[in-house]
């Protein structure tokens, strides 16, 4: 009786190890992802090793053909993946098959040339560019604690980064799996402010293919209200207004859209999370060939933001309009002003170090900045700056600013 239970349990034992080599090359690229790296690539008989210790695959035979038999195996499917590696970025013929591969596995696996040959993963993204984009999302206000938990977490693990050697995510011995945190759900946010749950982030997703594919946008503007002691973000209007979308950029920590109004072709910019709604501008005409309707090209007042190649001047455009608060009246006008030279980072810092502003010599302690931005923005700065400079140009600029400064 025993041996027959004994029997069955091998038999077991034998068809799990058959299903875990079926699938050698999942192990072999997570070993390669979380092991090595170009400084530090591994021999087929590394990544055997790992692999054999990973999945538990033949630990209790022990001997020395079937470790040989796990190494053949390994360094067949390193091979294999090798070459389909290399087909990305091939020719038309294989790009599709390439393309794919690259996507599914994050990367590709690459070889050294040296003896033994040795090889190492070469990810989508590295290590340094994920903790770069785990920085942007700790750092987001738009999220809740719980959603950046959850993505930064995720980040990681689809890196597949480890330092620790001895961490593994399986261990089939001890039964575990490190779990990763669960997708906070729409009852855990939905009493948070815009400038707190991700609700934000679902507009950006929309806004950020209107931008792509230009198409136009409806949106409703939302504003701040109490309503039985309790703040609610509620609409500004009861109509939406129809938008050319242009790009996006971030200034203060808050993203803003650059749009025009349907029908106008002066540009303004939203604030992202004081939209109360956004959605795409369907086409209602029957015979539409496209589902949705296209935006305006871009117009005069906005060219000279974009290079040839239709890339937006982020930084242009911010040194133009720095408060991004409104488009003054008086609109975009040249204008200089004297600046303390230990203080010449206030100003960088407020119109930046575009094609738009230029700063000269003047003496030991002082240097001229000439900008071309929106009026009531330099003079708002040139108020609240007015102990560290010195208003020059334009006239209206000198007195104005000096009548704020007296009052």
């Amino acid at each position: 009786m025993k041996s027959d239970q004994k029997q069955k349990s091998r038999l077991k034992k034998t068809e799990f190890e058959k299903l875990l080599s079926g699938y050698m090359e999942i192990w072999i690229v997570y070993i390669l992802k979380t092991y090595s790296s170009i400084e530090k690539p591994l021999t087929k008989k590394e990544v055997a090793d790992k692999v054999s210790k990973l999945i538990n695959l033949d630990m209790e035979k022990n001997t020395a053909d079937s470790e040989n038999t796990i190494e053949r195996t390994v360094g067949r499917r390193l091979s294999e993946l090798e070459m389909m590696g290399n087909l990305y970025g091939g020719n038309a013929k294989n790009s599709f098959v390439a393309d794919s591969f690259y996507k599914v596995m994050g990367g590709r696996v690459r070889s050294v040339n040296e003896r033994p040959v040795k090889f190492y993963f070469e990810s989508i993204l590295e290590p340094g560019e994920v903790s770069m984009i785990c920085a942007a999302v700790e750092s987001n206000h738009y999220l809740s604690d719980d959603e950046i938990n959850y993505l930064v977490q995720r980040e990681c693990v689809a890196l597949g980064y480890r330092e620790d050697e001895n961490y593994y995510p399986i261990d089939i011995k001890e039964g575990k799996v490190n779990k990763l945190p669960r997708k906070p759900v729409a009852n855990e946010t939905e009493n948070l402010p815009p400038s707190k749950a991700s609700v934000t982030l679902k507009k950006i997703a929309i806004l950020q293919y209107a931008i792509r594919k230009q198409l136009k946008i409806k949106v409703v503007p939302g504003t701040y209200e109490t309503r039985n002691q309790k703040i609610c973000f509620v609409p500004k209007s009861d109509t939406a207004s129809v938008l050319n979308p242009y790009a996006f950029v971030s200034q203060n920590g808050q993203y803003y859209i650059i749009v025009t109004h349907e029908g106008y072709d002066n540009p303004t910019h939203y604030r992202v999370d004081r939209l109360y709604s956004v959605e795409l501008c369907k086409n209602e005409d029957e015979g539409a060939r496209t589902r949705y309707k296209k935006r305006d090209e871009v117009p005069l007042k906005l060219q000279r933001f974009f290079f040839r190649g239709g890339k937006f001047k982020a930084d242009e455009y911010t040194a133009t309009y720095p408060l991004m608060a409104y488009y003054g009246d008086a609109g975009v006008k040249k204008c200089q002003f004297l600046c303390y030279r230990d203080a010449i980072t206030v100003a960088i810092d407020y119109f930046g170090v575009g094609e738009s502003v230029n700063v000269q010599d003047v003496d030991d302690d002082h240097v001229k900045f000439t900008v071309l931005a929106d009026y009531d923005n330099v003079k708002r700065f040139c108020i609240q700056q007015y102990s560290i400079v010195k208003p020059l140009a334009p006239k209206e600029l000198v007195l104005e600013t000096k009548q704020y400064s007296v009052n």
